[in-house]
């Protein structure tokens, strides 16, 4: 098989490669604590990407190992996206507590999910996380602010991507899971920029 021309391998080079720039490329302003929650958000993407990418490419001995690390994308991925999320919008520098009880709890849900394998709820969780984040959202809004406008079209682009199944769009929903997330990790990255900025 020629991994070049394997159009999931190279989707997924697309967005480890996104997540990975995007982070060095925005967050080197942010506080340790704010960069230490959008990192493991960012990281666990791109775990993620690289595991699936290697699986496509005939390692498949990782198979254990990518199912353990879609757990905790959608665990602790996504609710360290929520405490971020959170404190960019609401200009807040978040704590070791913040970090620590965002941490604690999500790996307290990454356990409880593959202990019971019962992975269908982390599903459940990133869905609840991203509604979240669009509501901190809706507050940014509303005090005009350009980040909480990219973080809505960010969890848009998330959310769609759980159903790249359903999209009308001639490509494979694999393929268009990964680039709908690696335009997620983009706008994220532009809030990131425009944390200062107002809408009009």
């Amino acid at each position: 098989m020629d991994i070049l021309r394997n159009p999931h391998i190279f989707s997924n080079l697309v967005l480890s490669f996104t997540s990975l720039f995007i982070f060095f490329r925005y967050f080197n302003q942010q506080t340790a604590i704010n960069r230490w929650l959008w990192g493991i958000f960012l990281f666990s993407i791109s775990l993620v990407a690289i595991t699936d990418l290697l699986l496509y490419a005939g390692v498949e001995s990782l198979e254990g190992v990518h199912e353990i690390v879609i757990a905790g994308e959608m665990t602790l991925g996504a609710l360290c996206l929520v405490s971020a999320s959170w404190c960019l919008i609401m200009r807040y520098d978040g704590g070791s507590f913040l970090l620590s009880s965002t941490v604690a709890i999500g790996l307290l849900l990454f356990y409880c999910i593959t202990w019971f394998r019962v992975e269908y709820v982390g599903l459940i969780i990133k869905s609840l996380c991203i509604l979240v984040t669009l509501l901190i959202s809706c507050v940014g809004l509303a005090s005009k602010q350009k980040s909480a406008l990219w973080v809505v079209f960010s969890m848009m682009l998330l959310a769609l991507s759980t159903k790249s199944g359903n999209l009308p769009i001639p490509m494979d929903p694999v393929d268009i899971n990964h680039y709908m997330m690696a335009l997620a990790v983009v706008c994220v990255g532009r809030a990131v920029r425009d944390q200062y900025k107002i809408l009009f």
